[in-house]
């Protein structure tokens, strides 16, 4: 489920930080890896909820900047760890992410 990869530069997608600002979905096994592993707590998290496919879904909890695992200077404190959730790893890859992201109503700018 977990994807070791390089840091991406986030600056070329033109998303707007989406994610980095509102969180994002993470499957339920993601979250008990990553809090068993340390790198996070059962309070980064919010839910479970379902979503409109019926999946059950924790999302990232915010903070006053967004993300609770934003860095202070810039991108994820996951970065660099095998442990990033498949959602972090694969939005937004591309332009027709970003239309996915603006048609499901989060703002890219």
């Amino acid at each position: 489920m977990f994807i070791k990869y390089r840091e991406p530069d986030c600056s070329m997608f033109s998303c707007g930080d989406a994610c980095c600002r509102f969180g994002v979905d993470v499957w339920p096994r993601e979250v008990e890896v990553l809090v068993a592993a340390r790198v996070a707590t059962a309070a980064d998290f919010t839910g479970p909820e379902a979503d409109d496919a019926g999946d059950v879904l924790f999302r990232t909890a915010l903070g006053p900047r967004g993300c609770v695992f934003l860095k202070s200077d810039r991108g994820c404190r996951l970065h660099g760890t095998p442990l990033k959730p498949i959602t972090c790893v694969k939005m937004p890859s591309s332009d027709e992410d970003i239309e996915y992201m603006l048609a499901d109503g989060i703002q890219t700018s």
